[in-house]
């Protein structure tokens, strides 16, 4: 049976990717897409790579009609103002921002500034790798941040073996996009293009995330030391994951541990020495997909274990994660709708 899938402010670049993915799904009707900026334009106004794809228009996020499912991708604290008016309207809801990720004392913390009323749902965080059989039939899901969403995939695993000390330095480098499509002082291009600058070295809000998500997997709360750095491209994440051994390893066992954890998942590939041109992940090869890639190395004489992780933060990052999670609440094939391999040379 189709699902009727409505798209809430789908004018910027994760709701440009939703829509991408969902009007090439087999089991969904794309029926209503929201923008307030570009209402009674056709969805490739600001999508120039949906030309041909639809022939619906944007409608006002206020004009919102029933659907199945509810996908926002309004920026954070906007579907918090809007949860009463838009919650009876769908049975389901997958939401991108960061307004359901933290409970209610981490919210407070980390975005003082979008305050959440009480009485609002629990939302299933929305990692398939790790809460698969949270997602399986859940009603309200929230997708995890992008730079979050890799430092936990390359992170998780070794906090779960144990193989690590639970603290840890993630640093995340970053393209434009991760910004979104409003420009602003340090995102206008003239300022952005040719960047290499840290720009969050400290008190970053996905540090509460990183912590809050790998405490409720693995059970052991870790430390979690995070930076954000701009460069110089407009997608892609790269997360270097720095961790010290619990105990003498060899890259050998940690690159089993890595193997053994997602074996079965086919969205995240552990690359190895020899096995490509370059055995570190990058996110160029990796745009428009849904992958992730991770690569190991270790300094036993020194106890370092360095994870690298690789990911296009509008789609594994954000709206691919969104429709993996959207199949599995569903019970459809995981995979469904998220085929594309990738592009190169770039």
């Amino acid at each position: 049976m189709t699902v009727r899938v409505a798209v809430l402010g789908a004018a910027g670049y994760t709701g440009g990717e939703v829509l991408r993915l969902l009007l090439a799904h087999p089991a969904v009707e794309v029926v209503q897409a929201t923008s307030g900026q570009f209402a009674g334009k056709r969805l490739d106004f600001p999508h120039p790579h949906l030309r041909g794809m639809s022939a619906l228009r944007y409608a006002p996020h206020d004009a919102l009609e029933p659907c199945d499912v509810l996908v926002s991708c309004l920026p954070s604290g906007e579907l918090l103002q809007r949860w009463a008016r838009v919650a009876p309207l769908a049975e389901r809801v997958v939401d991108l921002s960061a307004d359901f990720r933290l409970d209610a004392e981490g919210h407070a913390r980390w975005y003082p500034q979008n305050t959440r009323p009480p009485g609002l749902p629990t939302f299933v965080y929305g990692l398939p790798e790790w809460m698969g059989e949270s997602l399986a039939g859940a009603r309200f899901v929230c997708i995890p941040g992008c730079m979050a969403h890799a430092g936990l995939l390359a992170l998780i695993p070794l906090i779960r073996a144990g193989v690590v000390k639970p603290e840890v330095v993630v640093d995340a480098k970053t393209g434009s996009s991760g910004g979104g499509s409003t420009p602003g002082r340090s995102s206008h291009h003239p300022e952005r293009a040719n960047a290499l600058r840290c720009f969050r070295p400290v008190g970053h809000r996905h540090t509460g995330e990183l912590e809050d998500v790998v405490s409720r997997v693995t059970g052991v709360r870790p430390t979690v030391h995070f930076s954000a750095t701009a460069v110089p491209a407009v997608r892609g994440i790269l997360a270097t994951v720095h961790a010290f051994a619990s105990r003498p390893v060899d890259e050998a066992e940690v690159a089993r541990v890595l193997a053994m954890a997602y074996r079965d998942k086919p969205f995240v590939r552990l690359l190895r020495p020899n096995s490509a041109a370059s055995p570190f992940p990058e996110p160029g090869p990796l745009t428009g997909t849904n992958h992730c890639d991770l690569a190991v190395s270790v300094d036993a004489e020194r106890g370092r274990i360095v994870v690298n992780a690789a990911i296009d933060n509008l789609v594994k990052g954000a709206s691919g994660t969104a429709v993996h999670a959207l199949n599995l609440m569903l019970g459809r094939p995981e995979t469904e709708g998220l085929g594309f391999r990738g592009l190169h040379p770039l």
